[in-house]
């Protein structure tokens, strides 16, 4: 059996060791408390002091047989062992306030599809408040497994490694919070971050911002004012770097607390569409309305650089639906954008969804976890398949998703489109867009979870992605369906058996794969 040792990615120890001080051991002595991973609504909003600092180890085994590994057509039967220990930490104290959830994964393929390896997986996020709620330090970080090419071979759930890279994001961010003489609200930020690929032949990124922020207190008033300047570096190791300045102010009208319209003008300065830098208005219009806790309509547009650019966000909740509508059209750089750290799109639904049922974000966490694995729900699903690009990208992006909660059932729906290319005419980074000017994704998928019995639950899945790009003869389409079933074999020891049929046609990456996963999760 071949091996390949992967040591762990450069980025990680300081993402690891910044986290896990700020949500250890600076959390520690404000009451650090574990919680059993099986709370339910009862037990969550039981009678006692609030945790505020929630650490729960975990460690999984588990193998995959598929009949085809290589995702290839005609492709070789394989088996995969999965070794996976990790932790998710959530703090709520004075002090620190985020979350952590890292996991390593120790694969060995049996029949060498694959060179055996070691992946990891980290999401986190943390604000430090440093000095009396003036001085704050901002930290996330993100390990995860991105597609090298949209129109390589798609990899849905597999754990092959055709088309996928291992992408390491981190971003540190120091800033300043005040009030100025005559009720000015200020913000001084500094933020760094960087993104690294495996990938040889796509840009690893750094990243510097500086900005400035002032605005008048909108406590009781009607009328308000907001001024931005932001300077900003990007350097990209297969490309070149780019320089960005920018200058705003706005007018605020606020009638009433729930209803605020914002005007802005301004200028930007930068030579991100030409080698020379170049002049461009800065303007737009905001409407943010807030009719009730449980309900929100954004709608922002700007005249950029690039054209026309805007932000929608609608977004209501009941006590049992979430409703959740986003659509963008802006600069874009994938890697530096997907740096901000989420569990996954069904866990970010329920998360919202039980803002209202519990406010505590450490019992809301367990509530959410706890309905998760009761039900074999993928907390860390996504929908629109991210792709890497070597510089700053163009893209439109649509996005609809609905979460429905019964009383034995969760049944989320999500639909989505992207239209992605690149900014700029430059040529020879190696990327999709070396050959393609644009590339439009196409995403739906449903997931079911039922509760058969208190221990046993069944979860059905289908995805569907669609990756088409402006010439013809290489576009992909994937169509996933799974069947899984998950009980609970001890008070803190579970297992999932799930069944899962991949088709993938087109012109480019066809292959259909069956496979058949089981899985032990032990939660201390």
């Amino acid at each position: 059996m071949s091996t390949t040792h992967r040591s762990l990615p450069r980025p990680l120890a300081p993402v690891a060791l910044a986290c896990l001080v700020l949500l250890g051991v600076l959390t520690a002595p404000a009451h650090a408390q574990v919680d059993t991973p099986d709370a339910t609504a009862e037990s969550v909003n039981a009678p006692g002091p609030k945790p505020s600092v929630w650490i729960e180890p975990r460690v999984s085994a588990g193998v995959t047989v598929s009949n085809n590994g290589n995702l290839s057509n005609g492709g070789r039967s394989e088996q995969t062992l999965d070794i996976s220990p990790g932790v998710r930490m959530v703090a709520d104290t004075p002090r620190v306030r985020g979350f952590l959830d890292y996991s390593l994964h120790s694969l060995s393929y049996l029949q060498d599809t694959s060179g055996d390896e070691l992946r990891h997986a980290l999401q986190a996020q943390a604000v430090l408040n440093a000095w009396d709620q003036r001085a704050f330090l901002e930290l996330s970080g993100a390990i995860d497994d991105q597609a090298r090419s949209a129109l390589g071979t798609p990899l849905g759930s597999s754990l092959a490694d055709v088309n996928r890279t291992q992408t390491t994001r981190f971003r540190v961010s120091p800033y300043l919070r005040g009030r100025l003489p005559g009720d000015i609200d200020t913000e001084l930020r500094y933020a760094w971050q960087s993104a690294n690929a495996d990938a040889a032949d796509r840009s690893d990124i750094t990243d510097q911002q500086v900005s400035l922020r002032l605005n008048s207190n909108m406590t009781g008033q009607t009328l308000g004012w907001t001024a931005t300047l932001l300077s900003q570096d990007t350097d990209y190791s297969l490309a070149r770097r780019t320089r960005s300045d920018s200058a705003q102010v706005g007018l605020v009208v606020q009638p009433t607390p729930q209803l605020r319209f914002t005007a802005s003008v301004g200028r930007e300065r930068n030579d991100i569409l030409t080698l020379q830098t170049e002049s461009y208005s800065y303007n737009g219009v905001s409407v943010d309305w807030r009719p009730s806790p449980r309900t929100r309509a954004l709608v922002a547009v700007d005249d950029r650089y690039f054209g026309t650019g805007h932000n929608i966000l609608l977004e209501h909740r009941t006590g049992l639906t979430v409703w959740r509508y986003t659509d963008t059209r802006a600069a874009n750089n994938d890697p530096l954008q997907q740096g901000t750290a989420s569990l996954g799109s069904v866990y970010d639904l329920l998360d919202n969804l039980y803002s209202g049922l519990e406010p505590d974000p450490i019992r809301r966490a367990q509530l959410i976890q706890a309905e998760l694995l009761r039900l074999g729900l993928p907390a860390d699903a996504q929908l629109l398949q991210n792709f890497l690009a070597s510089s700053n990208t163009l893209q439109r992006r649509q996005e609809l998703s609905l979460a429905l909660v019964g009383t034995r059932s969760v049944l989320t729906f999500a639909l989505g489109r992207s239209r992605t290319e690149r900014l700029g005419t430059f040529v020879g980074l190696g990327d999709d867009f070396d050959q393609f000017t644009s590339i439009a994704q196409r995403s739906w998928s449903v997931r079911l979870g039922h509760r058969l019995t208190q221990l046993t639950a069944l979860s059905v899945g289908l995805t569907r992605q669609v990756n088409e790009s402006n010439l013809a003869g290489f576009d992909t389409r994937l169509t996933e369906i799974s069947v899984g079933l998950t009980t609970r074999l001890a008070e803190r020891t579970s297992g999932t058996l799930t069944l899962r049929r991949t088709r993938s046609n087109g012109g480019f990456g066809a292959y259909n794969d069956t496979s058949v996963a089981g899985y032990v999760t032990h939660r201390f």
